[in-house]
């Protein structure tokens, strides 16, 4: 059985293509920064939520929440896990080719998983890498650039104007687009985006955003199980 490869080249040639997602990403952590503080939270406050919940579609909806002053810890939890409920259906894409290489590796690198660099890795993937290291060579100029993103988003919220003056209450919704629009591959994939927007639409009407969130999530998630049960 030939040894499963988990070399510094594969994390170094994972690295050189995060780096252009590092950047926007980076944008990205000054948006939410910025967000944080105007809800009140410090820079080490800001930092330690990026680090944990590492999620920046989690946390502004989570910071959101907690703007409206009604958030509960049980909404927060539902809110963060239905949202971040993606990276279970990430990492078992990823089980195959990734697992090989050791569950201590494995877990190690899915520390540093996101949305953008899975995407990368999974393409790097079919064109045939082989280096497990790949993908936390993506993830780590990622992960710098949404942790110093946040921490000069939170402290320079007295300087730098409202995230809407500089475009960033768009980057969620931009980047959630461009997710879809990559993932949505035949028309039946259509379906669970309808669904989705159609449960977002009702469910905010009567409950607001934050369950809006949620239902949206479990709707499309459901909807999206009946279209492509018995696929392998």
């Amino acid at each position: 059985m030939s040894r499963v490869l988990f070399s510094f080249d594969g994390f170094r040639r994972g690295a050189r293509d995060g780096m252009p997602l590092a950047v926007s990403i980076f944008a990205y952590g000054v948006g939410f920064g910025l967000v944080a503080a105007q809800a009140g939270f410090g820079v080490g406050k800001a930092v330690a939520t990026s680090a944990a919940i590492y999620s920046g579609s989690a946390q502004l909806a989570a910071v959101n929440l907690l703007q409206t002053g009604e958030a509960t810890l049980w909404a927060l939890f539902a809110t963060i896990l239905v949202i971040n409920a993606r990276y279970l259906l990430f990492g078992a894409t990823l089980q195959p080719w990734l697992w090989s290489a050791g569950p201590l590796r494995a877990y190690g690198s899915l520390l540093l998983l996101g949305d953008a660099n899975w995407m990368m890795t999974m393409r790097a993937i079919r064109s045939g890498e082989v280096d497990r290291a790949y993908l936390a060579g993506t993830g780590t100029p990622v992960a710098v650039g949404w942790l110093s993103g946040t921490a000069l988003g939170a402290a320079a919220v007295s300087v730098l104007p409202r995230p809407e003056a500089l475009g960033f209450d768009l980057m969620l919704a931009c980047f959630a687009a461009a997710m879809m629009t990559a993932m949505t591959r035949t028309r039946a994939d259509l379906l669970p985006l309808a669904v989705g927007a159609g449960a977002a639409l009702a469910v905010f009407q009567v409950f607001g955003p934050a369950p809006a969130i949620i239902g949206a999530g479990l709707a499309g998630a459901a909807a999206a199980a009946l279209v492509h049960r018995g696929e392998t």
